[in-house]
């Protein structure tokens, strides 16, 4: 079977393919902690001026340029008790006070950043308030014009409620039109519903309802969403519910009960799509990993390490590794490889070193989209060989892109009626789908349903005479 290995064309999967990938480049958190991603190396950073004990959010611009980050909201005593909106220059903007608009920086996923997909300086701040303030703040949207104040944004609504009572989980899940967004919360404690509101481009519409799982028993934890929008894991105290999530109509279905032993707390998925990790919400708590291919997803259970904080927050980041927050320490833990079964996964709890700030309970929310890794973690060892072994994103584009069975390749001009190959790759390098076409067309359709498994993959075009040309789709199933 071919690897990239082989091919020599491995280096295709450390471009950035997907300009939504740069966007959550810029991550701010904790005790004024930050991560920069650009290079394409994790490296803190030590400028930002927000605490948060847990939710935040920021976003970036399509180049990975900070345009502004939040902690939701502020919450008694000192020094948490301050919440705001900071623009790029690390200043809290005209009207980015929040005291006043319902928000929690002690709310698990206190706040979610998204993007207005009919306005590319328009953007929703949605924030759930916390048990600390018995939830009465519910969940709410403030807006933020980045066209305002010489480009540095100003707050131009605050606080707008949207529902009363939900739990302190919040998660945003790309629309399978590529365009808008489901942003999804729990309607609280002995309660069994999941509320769907819809963010496109004439507004906030919403909500859908679906009555699902087990009743809350709890106010925090974490929802996360895997790349293709196709699967939802709630991780709160004693329920680990995974779901099967429609990105077309909002709507959760085929809950799965993961019989959790112990209260949970995070959960992120790994970016091929095959393995879910759920950590503990234990001092020295163990970080789970599921196979969500096996028969029998929660007998697939098993410990891959140990973290040091009570609570562990995770979150996929843009270099294809998962960081799991620990409160009140200097390192992040890191799973480097979260497509590799079992300990080969690779957890370290020492894994990411702050540069002096600390970490709180929570790593900074986005849209499950946007991180799409511009990494393959597992990739980083293996060997590019010759020039014309180098790719290039740069024109080839996908569509749509998550996609299902089908998919359109935007042809460069030069190729056109011109012989190609169209060959496909899985995340661990292997060949999975490869076909010939005799002449290309400047809209390319190539059919993909006889891949089954869902997740990330690598798209490359070869044409005789040319730079071979790639990019990268992720496959809902």
């Amino acid at each position: 079977m071919t690897h990239l290995r082989n091919t020599g064309l491995v280096a295709l999967l450390f471009a950035a393919s997907s300009l939504s990938a740069q966007k959550a480049n810029i991550w701010y958190f904790g005790e004024k902690a930050g991560i920069d991603f650009n290079s394409g190396t994790a490296t803190p950073l030590l400028n930002g001026d927000m605490i948060a004990f847990e939710g935040c959010s920021s976003i970036c611009d399509e180049n990975g340029q900070l345009r502004f980050y939040t902690n939701g909201g502020p919450v008694d005593p000192w020094p948490y008790d301050f919440g705001a909106v900071w623009g790029a220059d690390h200043e809290v903007m005209p009207n980015g006070d929040l005291v006043s608009a319902g928000g929690c920086n002690s709310s698990s996923q206190g706040s979610l950043i998204v993007q207005d997909p009919g306005n590319e300086d328009h953007y929703y701040l949605f924030t759930v308030d916390c048990s600390e303030h018995q939830h009465t703040g519910g969940f709410r949207y403030s807006e933020v014009n980045m066209a305002l104040n010489n480009g540095l944004g100003d707050v131009t609504t605050a606080g707008t409620p949207l529902l009363a009572g939900v739990r302190e989980s919040l998660v945003g899940i790309r629309h399978s039109n590529g365009t808008d967004v489901w942003v999804l919360v729990h309607g609280g404690i002995n309660n069994d519903t999941y509320y769907s509101f819809l963010v496109g481009a004439s507004g906030i519409s919403g909500p859908d309802s679906s009555v699902i799982g087990p009743v809350g028993t709890s106010s925090g934890g974490q929802m996360s969403a895997n790349l293709s929008g196709t699967k939802l894991h709630h991780a709160e105290s004693g329920n680990s519910s995974l779901y099967d999530f429609d990105p077309a109509t909002g709507q959760l279905s085929n809950y799965t009960d993961l019989q959790s032993t112990a209260p949970v707390f995070g959960c992120a998925f790994a970016p091929g799509g095959r393995y879910l990790y759920v950590g503990q919400r234990l001092w020295n708590g163990h970080v789970f990993q599921y196979d969500l291919l096996a028969p029998d997803i929660q007998a697939s259970e098993q410990s891959i390490g140990q973290v040091l904080a009570l609570q562990t927050g995770m979150q996929l980041a843009p270099d294809g590794k998962i960081y799991i927050a620990q409160g009140g320490r200097d390192h992040l833990g890191v799973i480097h490889h979260p497509d590799s079964a079992g300990v080969t996964a690779d957890v370290e709890v020492l894994g990411f070193y702050l540069g002096g700030r600390e970490s709180r309970y929570s790593l900074p929310n986005f849209v499950n989209d946007l991180l799409l890794p511009s990494t393959v973690g597992i990739h980083e060892a293996l060997p590019l060989s010759g020039t014309n072994a180098r790719g290039s994103h740069d024109n080839l584009r996908v569509y749509p892109n998550p996609a299902n069975d089908r998919v359109n390749l935007v042809i460069d001009a030069r190729a056109f009626g011109k012989t190609g190959v169209i060959e496909v790759f899985d995340v661990t390098g292997k060949l999975v789908h490869s076909e010939q076409v005799a002449s290309l067309m400047a809209l390319q359709p190539l059919e993909l349903s006889s891949i089954q498994q869902e997740g990330l993959y690598l798209v490359m075009l070869r044409v005789d005479g040319h730079t071979p040309r790639s990019a990268r789709v992720v496959l809902k199933r």
